[in-house]
């Protein structure tokens, strides 16, 4: 698994990359980091939205991006912050993967109400996922 962390700016938000090698002194493989500083990302929803990490898995079939939304379960719930999920997808995770020359068949996006690390099992935190495949420069939802 490799975690990318992506740099995002203003004003469209758009993800730009500024990758660190680094060598993992545990495993012996390489990872690529980098810092984030993505808040306050445009949804429809108006929920507070801030980027926290990307992380490729099945040699770069598999995508996740991960996303802090600290309000889900107070203020959102699932069906406000749904249409979210598309609007990022489309129009923050299409032109990275695109300005990347990544290619992907999935797209994983995660929303959470606490930064926790991931795979880490914490029931008592709130995390909504939703599936996409590129298509045609656009996020087809994949029911799952």
């Amino acid at each position: 698994m490799t975690t990318f962390r992506f740099k995002m700016q203003r004003p469209n938000v758009k993800i730009g990359v500024q990758v660190v090698y680094a060598v993992c002194t545990l495993c012996a493989t390489s990872v690529l980091a980098a810092e984030t500083g993505a808040d306050n990302i445009p949804v429809p929803s108006g929920q507070a939205l801030s980027f926290i990490e990307f992380i490729s898995e099945a040699e770069g079939d598999t995508v996740r991006f991960r996303f802090l939304t600290p309000d889900i379960g107070t203020a959102f719930d699932y069906i406000d912050v749904a249409a979210d999920f598309q609007t990022v997808c489309d129009d923050q995770v299409i032109p990275v993967l695109d300005a990347n020359a990544l290619a992907p068949s999935q797209i994983v996006l995660s929303m959470s109400a606490v930064d926790i690390p991931f795979g880490e099992d914490r029931p008592d935190i709130l995390q909504f996922f939703e599936i996409f495949r590129p298509e045609n420069g656009t996020c087809i939802w994949e029911e799952f």
